[in-house]
């Protein structure tokens, strides 16, 4: 877990019936904080690609087309938008999906794998501003980090089951 216990903290993980609650509730937290991460990492992903935007308008940036950054921009305020608003892996005494310690663990997994793509992209992003080519290879790893980013909010969704 992300922080060091306190003393209420751990009496709490003593209490019979409460220890997987609480659990829980700090595995929870982490991804919270882990998630706020990710939606910083964005924001300066996107501030990049804005500033290779400016670039390109005033003709300072050749061999990249400004609606392909555009375009970039938008995918990238996309996938902003569903870490932000991505479901915590909360659900209530009622609901009729129980969310257990081990899906916890698998949603901090996914968590922890989409992190060092996001870099990836912010370096691949800075790279187009010398070398127009790398394009490409934002493009792929954009792919590959909003499937993760689509898995991970998918998550906790109920589907329904499959035809057949």
């Amino acid at each position: 877990m992300g922080k060091e216990l306190g003393i209420p903290e751990k009496l709490e993980l003593l209490i019979p019936g409460f220890h997987g609650y609480k659990r829980k509730e700090l595995i929870r937290e982490d991804e919270l904080l882990v998630r706020r991460y990710m939606c910083e990492l964005l924001m300066r992903v996107k501030g990049e690609v804005r500033r290779l935007m400016m670039r390109a308008l005033d003709g300072s940036l050749r061999g990249v087309d400004v609606s392909d950054l555009d375009m970039l921009w938008k995918r990238l305020d996309g996938l902003y938008s569903k870490l932000k608003n991505a479901p915590a892996g909360y659900a209530g005494l009622f609901d009729r999906i129980k969310v257990r310690e081990n899906e916890l663990e698998r949603l901090k997994k996914v968590d922890y794998e989409i992190v060092p793509r996001i870099e990836e992209l912010e370096g691949l992003i800075k790279k187009v501003g010398s070398d127009p080519n790398a394009m490409e290879s934002v493009w792929a790893l954009l792919d590959e980090l909003e499937a993760l980013i689509d898995e991970r909010v998918n998550m906790f969704s109920m589907e329904a089951p499959p035809e057949g």
